[in-house]
């Protein structure tokens, strides 16, 4: 029987030894525990019903639903963001070492690449070391490993805000073709972490990063590919699979999520997918299509792969891009993607809801 402040939580837990595992596994636990302890004694108490797990005694950070979290977040505070199912896992899977103990040197390493010859100031590092969390949160990790993580590019905003004399050179440093600041799509993944997204735009802004156009070569295999690729129509709605896409469209958010995934389990069967309130590559189809079409296809195989047969989008700029790129998103992963792809209005229209 669980007391006024208990609450019972269900646990996956990730594990991984590189010296003697060869791919990482998940066990399964279940606690009673008290809804003010912090999230991170749970992980003291899964040491204590397996020896395997580890995790780090200093600079704890991890994952608990794919969110970034320090270890001092009250589980209360958890449960009402995440519920109570949880999945822990290190804050970058592949570069742990053992269980949530990763492998960390590229934090410093960065720092020291970018700003140590810029003679970057004992503030400048204190504030570097507040976005710890913040760096292994970087969403562009998961498609480009060589980043240089989000944390460096909040810096040089800070720095060039605070008038540093090497504006120019930061910028330049922050700004490589392949891996800088133009393959950055940021995402807030910090648990009750500050949003920085409009930080980053204005630093992109500065930069004016150069284009990463698709070559004469790609856009015939656009064209190609396009040709080949019929969209799929959509006559009815009624009975069928549907998924909803929100993507960053915050007014969305707020006022046609609800009706709209009501109307979707009146008539059909709503898909539920992790990407679903995710950016996909939207603002990188013409700076960095690798990753953009990367991201967008991770995006659509998570609605399809869980049974969607249509992807509605609640933003119909983010419908135009993916029907003009939809054929270099399956090319990217090599599958086709048998989503029929309808906006709002026309999901309006054709479950014969008033737009």
């Amino acid at each position: 029987m669980l007391f006024e402040n208990q609450l019972n939580l269900t646990i996956k837990a990730f594990f991984f030894n590189s010296e003697t595992d060869y791919l990482p596994y998940y066990k399964n636990f279940s606690f009673d525990v008290d809804k003010n302890m912090l999230i991170k004694e749970i992980l003291f108490m899964i040491k204590e019903k397996n020896q395997m797990f580890a995790y780090p005694e200093e600079d704890l950070i991890f994952r608990v639903n794919n969110l970034v979290v320090t270890g001092e977040e009250k589980i209360s505070e958890i449960v009402n963001k995440l519920g109570t199912e949880l999945k822990i896992d290190p804050a970058l899977e592949y570069r742990s070492n053992n269980g949530l103990i990763i492998n960390n040197h590229d934090f410093m390493h960065q720092y020291r690449r970018v700003f140590e010859r810029h003679n970057a100031s004992k503030e400048d590092l204190a504030y570097y070391l507040t976005l710890y969390p913040v760096h292994y949160a970087s969403e562009t990790f998961n498609y480009n490993r060589e980043y240089i993580g989000d944390a460096i590019l909040l810096l040089a905003a800070k720095m060039v805000n605070d008038g540093h004399h090497a504006i120019e050179e930061i910028l330049t440093d922050i700004s490589d073709e392949f891996n800088g600041i133009c393959c950055c799509e940021y995402e807030n993944n910090v648990f009750n972490g500050e949003d920085y997204t409009q930080t980053i735009e204005n630093l992109k802004k500065m930069i004016r990063a150069k284009k990463n156009k698709l070559s004469i070569a790609d856009k015939m295999k656009r064209t190609c590919l396009n040709k080949m690729r019929k969209p799929i129509e959509v006559e009815t709605l009624e009975g069928a699979n549907i998924a909803l896409y929100i993507g960053d469209n915050k007014e969305a958010k707020l006022i046609h999520i609800a009706e709209t995934k009501k109307t979707i389990s009146d008539i059909g069967k709503l898909i539920e997918f992790d990407m679903a309130t995710k950016r996909a590559g939207q603002s990188l189809m013409n700076r960095y299509p690798s990753i953009a079409h990367q991201k967008a296809a991770k995006m659509m195989l998570q609605a399809f792969d869980n049974g969607a047969e249509v992807l509605v989008f609640a933003k119909d700029e983010d419908l135009i891009i993916f029907e003009k790129e939809i054929a270099l998103i399956e090319n990217k992963v090599g599958r086709e993607i048998n989503l029929a792809l309808i906006s709002l209005s026309q999901f309006k229209e054709l479950s014969k809801i008033p737009a």
